[in-house]
């Protein structure tokens, strides 16, 4: 009797576990996974919260003191004689030479930033194996936020009709950037998310280091959540599913740095390696420069050069950047990431094959409206004739802003009424991209632009903003219209 009165309470305890555990909220109240909302490692959700988890938040606490511990010991900002020109490399497929040295300063202008330098180099030295491990899984990073936002949210789309589903952070400055509407509804339904970079200025970093601008890009790739990263400007748009052709493949798991070519030639001060700690000019870097609208990065293997990038950026506008670019057009970080892998001598792989662009002809000039990048899979096999396929469509002149595109000019001749195609004719994008890309593009264009026209900030005061996206799209693109 006694035995069976055992068993039975034993079955009623079992049974009511049971229904506590499997309640809807059951699994919850454990903190056990749900099934229901379980993907893969390489299908990481982006993290809910917009701010830094404590162990990022403390890598950063940790780095930004050492940063400015060695910031460069001088106040005198770096004087060019001059601008260097912007040109095509004279020989395209030799190797770099020298560009002329504009720099001015004083030689004791110099001993101190490489003595800066050479003391920030020596602290990481402090890294090791462990010390990436706060960084997991693969992802995106753009920068986003105010007229940001409109044009990141079209890669993100574009993104997805490649067939990614890796997750996305979107680094916003500051609380004043941080749109709650884009950031905790809109965006979350693309897997995509924001951070607040600010969020990581904690009490013990240094108040005076801050990022603008050009600057943003390395501490957003610094201190995202993702150990492999592919990192676009907010307008540079995806033409392939990044996990298929670049993560999984040559050369990136070979190199695990992965960079690509702007038009014009390198015109770096001959005098930033010699800061940088090499006793001579690097030998068979590539003759033209770089362009940043994309960055393949590594951190388990490349977290070293990153930091290194990190503080040529936050010393770049009056120190890093003119030694590295001495005025060019586009002077800023676009530099700063091949640098740092050079000077540090680390594993890096630069595209090959020359960056394209494509425009429109507004009836009297014909202006540039994108840049085209390649495939870097493709491009490790140049010369065996096979086709090098377009991987990147770096759109900046103007951007696939659609509240801009309406409002500034871009889509009207200089005859005040013919409708232009930004990207050139229907049947050459074809022949390059396979399908119409700018097609592509204005349907997404109408989408966001008519769903999200009272939501961003930017876009609200702009008068019918969804019917005049709607007119230009059926007008240019519409064969049927009359």
């Amino acid at each position: 009797m006694r035995l069976a009165l055992r068993w039975l309470l034993f079955i009623f305890l079992t049974v009511t576990f049971l229904i506590y555990l499997y309640r809807p909220d059951g699994l919850n109240r454990l903190n056990l996974p749900s099934l229901e909302t379980h993907i893969s490692p390489n299908d990481t959700e982006a993290p809910d919260t917009a701010g830094p988890p404590g162990d990022r938040s403390q890598f950063w606490r940790v780095w930004a003191q050492i940063i400015y511990k060695n910031r460069p010991g001088t106040d005198s900002a770096i004087d060019l004689l001059g601008t260097a020109s912007v040109r095509p490399p004279t020989r395209p497929d030799e190797p770099r030479e020298p560009y002329n040295d504009l720099v001015t300063n004083p030689a004791e202008v110099f001993d101190k930033l490489r003595l800066s330098h050479e003391q920030f180099v020596n602290e990481l030295a402090s890294l090791d194996a462990s010390s990436s491990n706060i960084f997991q899984g693969r992802g995106i990073v753009m920068v986003g936020g105010g007229e940001y936002f409109g044009p990141a949210i079209i890669g993100i789309h574009m993104l997805r009709r490649t067939g990614s589903v890796l997750p996305v952070e979107v680094f916003v400055p500051d609380e004043a950037e941080y749109e709650a509407g884009v950031c905790e509804e809109y965006l979350p339904k693309l897997n995509a998310k924001c951070v607040v970079l600010s969020r990581f200025w904690t009490e013990g970093a240094p108040k005076e280091l801050s990022f603008d601008h050009y600057q943003l890009k390395s501490p957003a790739l610094l201190l995202s959540s993702f150990a492999e990263v592919l990192l676009l400007d907010s307008d540079s748009i995806p033409l392939v599913d990044p996990d298929k052709y670049i993560f999984t493949v040559e050369p990136y798991l070979t190199h695990g740095f992965i960079s690509w070519p702007d038009f014009w030639a390198s015109t770096e001060s001959p005098r930033f390696w010699d800061i940088a700690g090499l006793s001579a000019f690097p030998e068979n870097l590539p003759p033209f420069s770089s362009e940043s609208g994309q960055l393949v990065v590594n951190k388990t293997t490349h977290l070293a050069p990153l930091l290194l990038a990190t503080y040529y950026n936050l010393y770049g506008p009056d120190h890093y950047y003119p030694l590295l670019s001495q005025g060019a057009l586009g002077q800023g970080d676009k530099e700063t990431f091949m640098a740092a892998a050079v000077a540090l001598n680390a594993l890096h792989y630069r595209v090959k094959t020359p960056a394209s662009h494509l425009g429109r002809y507004d009836g009297k000039t014909q202006k540039g409206t994108a840049i085209v990048q390649y495939l870097p899979l493709d491009d490790i096999q140049r010369g065996k004739e096979s086709k090098v396929r377009p991987a990147f469509l770096h759109s900046n002149t103007p951007k696939m802003n659609a509240g801009h595109l309406v409002d500034e000019g871009d889509l009207i001749a200089i005859d005040g009424k013919s409708r232009l195609r930004l990207l050139g004719p229907k049947d050459e994008l074809i022949k390059a991209f396979e399908f119409d890309v700018e097609d592509t593009l204005w349907d997404l264009l109408v989408q966001t632009g008519c769903e999200l026209a009272d939501e961003i900030k930017e876009w609200k005061s702009r008068d019918r903003l969804c019917e005049r996206l709607t007119e230009h799209h059926q007008l240019v693109f519409d064969e049927n219209a009359i």
